[in-house]
């Protein structure tokens, strides 16, 4: 045997092995999940309600600042409070799961390619810096990644900036959400996006107060044109 074959055996024994010790399992229901990146099961994956076409923007238009900022908007499943996808969140969210990330960021671009294919450059909705040190990392910029690699299209996180430090947007009712992202965002580099199309990318769409501000502050630098994705929309 070849010593390019034994290498190639002890990293399929290896990974066994590591399955062995250390299974993935579904984060909702606790059924083996085959995938490390993806752990949801299968039955839990088809559980998750796909969002309509048309539904994002219908819900950023119900705010006055989001009038006229996106050329378009999607959302790839319901957020739904008591289904999958609030665990699956969390996780990408809050327990250091960037792979989590990269993977539905790859699924965003896959279901929604067609759409996207004027897309020029790639920008994740930032966290303040106070946030990124405490979390570690951007689960928006993880999942804006993914999608460039699908797309073929940079991924630009240093062309929006979140100039203010703003409390959990979780708690907050409609009106105190609005207050608390306003001028949150500046773009500082307003010569790299000017006249381009830029894709937009969040985790989640609640009221769309966030995804609004930061719009406002690409078209201040008079962007292109906006399209949003995000991975959930609240119910």
């Amino acid at each position: 045997m070849s010593v390019l074959s034994d290498s190639s055996t002890l990293h399929r024994l290896g990974r066994a092995l590591l399955e062995l010790v250390y299974p993935g399992y579904c984060l909702h229901c606790g059924a083996r999940s085959p995938k490390r990146t993806f752990p949801l099961c299968a039955c839990c994956l088809a559980s998750l309600r796909r969002v309509p076409r048309g539904e994002p923007l219908r819900r950023l238009h119900r705010l006055p600042e989001a009038m006229g900022c996106f050329q378009d908007a999607h959302s790839l499943w319901y957020a739904s409070p008591s289904g999958p996808f609030r665990p699956l969140h969390h996780a990408l969210k809050y327990a250091n799961r960037p792979v989590y990330a990269l993977h539905l960021g790859r699924l965003l671009g896959q279901t929604f390619q067609n759409a996207l294919s004027s897309i020029e450059l790639i920008i994740p909705v930032p966290l303040h810096r106070r946030r990124y040190l405490e979390r570690g990392y951007n689960q928006s910029a993880w999942l804006a990644r993914g999608i460039g690699e699908v797309l073929g299209r940079p991924v630009k996180p240093e062309l929006l900036m979140r100039v203010r430090p703003t409390q959990s947007q979780t708690y907050l009712d409609r009106e105190a959400r609005r207050a608390n992202v306003a001028h949150a965002f500046v773009a500082p580099y307003p010569e790299r996006v000017a006249g381009r199309h830029v894709l937009l990318v969040d985790d989640l769409l609640t009221t769309g107060a966030t995804a609004a501000w930061a719009a406002q502050a690409l078209h201040q630098v008079r962007v292109g044109s906006l399209t949003l994705v995000t991975l959930g929309l609240a119910v």
